[in-house]
């Protein structure tokens, strides 16, 4: 009874928030970090060592992130958390990054750093080839690129999120032996 009256006043909601927007600030680092070390993600001739390097770098501290959150919440509410309640403190840490990196996303290629979004086309126009009928439709996704690519962003780490919430609060739910909850 205890147990379910702190699961009813304490929500993951503010700490999940301060995880995701903590995360897109992070990529956001990391995105000047790879270019200012001239390493070029969107280029399809990377060696396997960096690709291995740059995903870590991308997706270990977002599995920290959601872990980290599932866990304070887990010792918020006394040590012990449902299956339910750990999914959900992953799943909307997760949510609210992937949030966040699309406003991120948004703001470096219109904002922050538009000849990136130059770069980026340019690179497609290259894999397409000579075909002329696919670099005009390379050209004429040029204005919806940057939603493209932010929203693309944002879902792969929402779904990456959901599964690693999943499996997160499998390992840490807890449940109140039966004896405390009869006090």
């Amino acid at each position: 009874m205890q147990q379910q009256l702190k699961e009813l006043e304490i929500k993951p909601n503010k700490l999940a928030f301060q995880a995701g927007i903590s995360f897109a600030i992070y990529y956001l680092v990391l995105i000047y970090l790879l270019k200012f070390l001239n390493i070029d993600t969107a280029q399809s001739n990377l060696d396997a060592a960096t690709i291995v390097i740059v995903s870590i770098l991308s997706y270990v501290p977002f599995v920290l992130a959601v872990l980290f959150v599932q866990l304070k919440h887990k010792a918020a509410l006394g040590g012990y958390m449902t299956y339910g309640r750990g999914f959900s403190a992953g799943f909307r840490t997760s949510a609210y990054t992937g949030l966040f990196l699309f406003v991120i996303m948004l703001l470096y290629y219109k904002v922050l750093d538009p000849s990136a979004m130059e770069h980026m086309l340019d690179v497609a126009i290259e894999k397409v080839g000579d075909d002329d009928a696919k670099i005009k439709a390379v050209k004429m996704m040029e204005p919806y690129m940057a939603l493209f690519t932010g929203f693309g962003l944002a879902i792969t780490y929402t779904i990456f999120g959901l599964i690693v919430s999943l499996i997160g609060a499998s390992v840490f739910k807890k449940v109140p032996p039966a004896h405390q909850e009869a006090e």
